[in-house]
């Protein structure tokens, strides 16, 4: 264990020096030591403008452009992450060139794969909205829950993506365990992909 040190003598000391120095220049008069306080200054002056301070604006000229490397770094990594985000949507989304029959197609196989008829099957309608491409078809068909759960699953884990917009599920009456159900199905085609 370290042994404790004791300042007391040595500021003890210090006051001593101090008002020995301060006691002779009273005694004394100013004008005998005017020469040494003069030097003393120009020595103190010459170590702070050359010893103190080029260090000093070096090493705030150095904060300043590591604070500014930083900076880049976080804007960086902020555009990277918007960049793979946009990217991961992109992916998801169909292309320019799949903008004819892309969803009527796909809304057509995932019919298909359950062995679902449709009653009305009306064509894709298209608006476009700041650059946006949004496609609605309706579907209108007649089914059992368990094929429409099994339809809606395909639909929204499609890729690229689409979805079920608006749902009018309702039992029907003639036909047990049926249910007529009328869908918009829609997706979104970017015209533009930026990058």
């Amino acid at each position: 264990m370290a042994g404790k040190i004791d300042l007391k003598p040595y500021v003890e000391l210090v006051t001593e020096e101090i008002s020995m120095v301060v006691r002779n220049v009273k005694e004394k008069g100013g004008k005998r030591f005017g020469r040494a306080f003069g030097i003393a200054g120009v020595v103190i002056f010459i170590a702070y403008a050359g010893v103190y301070a080029p260090p000093q604006t070096r090493s705030a000229r150095l904060q300043k452009e590591i604070d500014e490397a930083k900076l880049l770094e976080h804007y960086g990594e902020q555009y990277d992450t918007t960049i793979s985000q946009l990217d991961a949507a992109y992916a998801r989304l169909p292309t320019m060139k799949d903008r004819d029959q892309w969803l009527f197609n796909s809304v057509r196989d995932s019919l298909d794969a359950g062995g679902l008829v449709t009653e009305s099957f009306k064509p894709v309608k298209e608006v476009e909205l700041q650059g946006l491409i949004y496609q609605v078809c309706d579907v209108t068909l007649s089914l059992r829950f368990g094929e429409f759960y099994d339809w809606l699953l395909r639909l929204e884990s499609a890729k690229p993506l689409m979805q079920l917009q608006t749902l009018d599920l309702a039992k029907t009456m003639d036909s047990s365990g049926y249910n007529e159900a009328s869908c918009e199905i829609a997706t979104v085609i970017p015209k533009r992909r930026y990058h």
